[in-house]
């Protein structure tokens, strides 16, 4: 099946004046906060990607700009408590823009600050996560990009079908807990019975459960695996990607690096396009 890219600019991200917040003198100043590990092979192409749409517009690290990054690195807490530990480590080095990544990591951005512009990217379904109040007129002091609908859950699992026609059961690996994951299962189970499909949800917050809930899947007949966007899904692909092959498992997957990295196919977005975009 052919990937998809798909992204929204919510109110005009671009649309800031950069110098809104700027000093006098000095360095101007960006904050990143990345739900991804910096040994991750993702981070660098993002990074870089970033930087050079800075530069073409004139910024360059070390002459006008000074970039402060922050990464998710730590595996023995939970992801909410990490980021919003982040957030404040962050939102004290007073940036005049703070570029966000994830659902949680924005959560707890808002929750640290209300007045330092805020711009999300790989963000999924901003309005019905509370972060705008509408995709034309997000409010408040943030903005950026959203990649995935609620009615993505659904697609993925016709996508997942098309590919393996003859799965009957799937296993959704999400985090429940983020309310765009709970809207792409909702989307998914209103699709699955027309698809003749039975679709369970496996709750997952760490490799551990990941692996717990693949190896039960692959105990059945005519399995098939659909993964949802959230960091404990990301930073724990090459676990989800060993078992898939490994049970022989047909899966879909919502980023293009789950197939860059050997998966079976991708339906969703370059997440290195959205950081150039930002």
């Amino acid at each position: 099946m052919r990937r998809r890219e798909f992204f929204g600019l919510i109110g005009g991200a671009a649309a800031w004046p950069f110098s809104a917040r700027a000093q006098p003198q000095g360095l101007r100043r960006i904050g990143v906060i990345s739900a991804i590990s910096e040994t991750d092979p993702e981070a660098m192409p993002r990074l870089v990607a970033f930087q050079q749409a800075l530069e073409h517009l004139g910024w360059a690290t070390g002459r006008n700009l000074r970039i402060d990054f922050r990464w998710h690195n730590r595996g023995d807490v939970a992801l909410s408590e990490e980021m919003l530990a982040l957030a404040k480590e962050m939102v004290a080095l007073e940036p005049e823009v703070i570029l966000v990544q994830s659902n949680p990591g924005v959560a707890a951005v808002r929750q640290v600050t209300s007045t330092i512009p805020i711009v999300f990217v790989s963000v999924a379904d901003p309005v019905e996560s509370g972060f705008v109040e509408s995709l034309a007129r997000p409010g408040g002091n943030i903005t950026g990009f959203s990649n995935f609908e609620a009615s993505m859950g659904g697609k993925w699992l016709e996508a997942l079908k098309q590919i393996a026609p003859r799965v009957t059961r799937v296993l959704a690996l999400l985090h429940v807990e983020t309310l765009a994951n709970a809207g792409f299962l909702r989307a998914a189970q209103s699709a699955a019975s027309s698809l003749g499909v039975t679709l369970t949800a496996a709750r997952v917050h760490n490799a551990t459960e990941i692996e717990t809930a693949m190896m039960a899947l692959s105990a059945e007949v005519n399995c098939g695996l659909m993964v949802m966007p959230h960091p404990v899904t990301t930073t724990n692909r090459a676990v989800i990607l060993k078992l898939a092959a490994q049970y022989r498992l047909p899966a879909v997957y919502p980023i293009r690096y789950f197939v860059a990295e050997g998966g079976l196919m991708s339906y969703g977005i370059d997440l290195v396009d959205l950081y150039r975009r930002a």
